[in-house]
C-alpha cells in the first residue's frame, strides 16, 4: 500500500495548493507521488449540491468517491504506475460537512470510521485558518467566513470525539508563505518516514 497523506480542515485554508506543491516536490526527489484532488469540486461540476445546501445523496457520493480513489490508487497493480505516496486533498473531514448540514448519519459515520481502519492514513495534517479573508478560487466552496469557521470547529470536534491522530501545521515563519513552509514540513516528514534524508531546512 502507498504511504498516504491526508490534508484536512475547513475550506479556504490552502489544501489544494499545498497538495499540488507537496506532490511536485516529492516527484522532484524521485518519489512516485499522486495528488488526489478534492471530490467536492467534481461533485459540483456534476450538478450535486454542496456547502450549506448540500444533500445526503451529494455527501454520500463525495465520501464513496474519495475513499474509492484512495483504495484504487493505493493498491499495487501491474497495469499502471504504482505510487509510493498519495496526497489526498481531504479525507475523513468530508463527513463533517455532511453532519454539519444534515445531522449525524450513522451509515456515513460508519463508512468514514471504517475507511480509517481499512485504509489508514500514515499522516493527517490539519491546516489552520491563516488568512481571515476568503477568495473565490474555483468557486467550489462557500465564501461565508462564518461557515468556514463553523466547519473548522466541526472538524476539530470530530477528530477529538473519535480520537483520530493528526498533526496541526504550525503558523508560518513568514506570514505570506504558509504553503511553502508547510510543503517543506510535509515533504521532509514523508521522506524521513520512507527512509530517505530530508531535503529542506525548516528553521
Amino acid at each position: 500500500m502507498a504511504y498516504k497523506i491526508g490534508l484536512i480542515g475547513t475550506h479556504g485554508t490552502g489544501k489544494t495548493t499545498l497538495a499540488a506543491l507537496v506532490s511536485g516536490e516529492l516527484k522532484k526527489a524521485g518519489i512516485e507521488a499522486k495528488f488526489i484532488g478534492e471530490v467536492a469540486t467534481e461533485a459540483k461540476e456534476k450538478g450535486l449540491a454542496i456547502n450549506e445546501k448540500t444533500t445526503i445523496q451529494a455527501q454520500m457520493w463525495i465520501l464513496y468517491t474519495q475513499f474509492a480513489a484512495e483504495l484504487v490508487l493505493g493498491t499495487e497493480r501491474h497495469d499502471r504506475p504504482n505510487y509510493q505516496v498519495l496526497i489526498c486533498d481531504r479525507g475523513p473531514d468530508n463527513y463533517c460537512y455532511l453532519e454539519n448540514s444534515l445531522g449525524k448519519n450513522q451509515h456515513a459515520l460508519n463508512t468514514t470510521l471504517g475507511h480509517l481502519e481499512i485504509a489508514p492514513y500514515d499522516k493527517l495534517y490539519l491546516l489552520p485558518i491563516i488568512n481571515q479573508g476568503l477568495e473565490s478560487g474555483s468557486g467550489t466552496r462557500s465564501l461565508s467566513a462564518q461557515f468556514r469557521d463553523d466547519m473548522d470547529k466541526k472538524v476539530r470536534g470530530f477528530l477529538d470525539t473519535y480520537n483520530i491522530n493528526f498533526t496541526e501545521l504550525p503558523p508560518p515563519t513568514e506570514p505570506n508563505d504558509f504553503s511553502g513552509f508547510w510543503t517543506k514540513i510535509i515533504v521532509n516528514q514523508t521522506l524521513e518516514d520512507l527512509g530517505y534524508s530530508p531535503i529542506f531546512t525548516t528553521q
